[in-house]
């Protein structure tokens, strides 16, 4: 089982990794539309990274962000498939593949989560749905 604190970091840890993931990307968006998506998406992981890392402070607990060896290989890893294809239709793959990797883990995570706290729940709750939401927004680009 993990504790409020843990699964704060967690969601912290993974609204993290979209924001920078989304940074990685959208100056390689083709259309208005989907700057704007890219956008949206980016401010959502915002929210939700500050809402955690306010709970996490008021329990007491410490913040850990991603390890930086982590954030190099993924903006590597994004700039290397965006030299095969720039396209919105590309982005909008890459973002559903990340967003798909980032409901599989805090799905994980909320079935070890012992409930203690209905605010870290609901946020947990919160980010899978954005994350669900940013697989059916990007759809519309494929």
């Amino acid at each position: 089982m993990i504790n409020d604190t843990q699964m704060l970091q967690f969601i912290m840890k993974n609204a993290e990794m979209g924001c920078r993931g989304i940074n990685d990307i959208k100056h390689y968006s083709n259309t208005a539309k989907m700057a704007r998506e890219l956008r949206s998406q980016n401010l959502e992981y915002g929210h939700i990274y500050h809402s955690a890392h306010s709970m996490l402070h008021s329990i007491g607990g410490e913040s850990k962000h991603i390890h930086p060896v982590v954030a190099t290989m993924a903006r590597a890893k994004a700039k290397r498939e965006m030299r095969v294809e720039d396209s919105d239709s590309h982005i909008a793959e890459m973002m559903i593949k990340g967003n798909t990797m980032g409901v599989n883990k805090i799905a994980q995570r909320m079935r070890q989560y012992d409930g203690g706290n209905k605010e870290v729940a609901n946020l947990a709750n919160r980010l899978m749905e954005t994350q669900q939401n940013n697989i059916e927004s990007m759809k519309s680009f494929l």
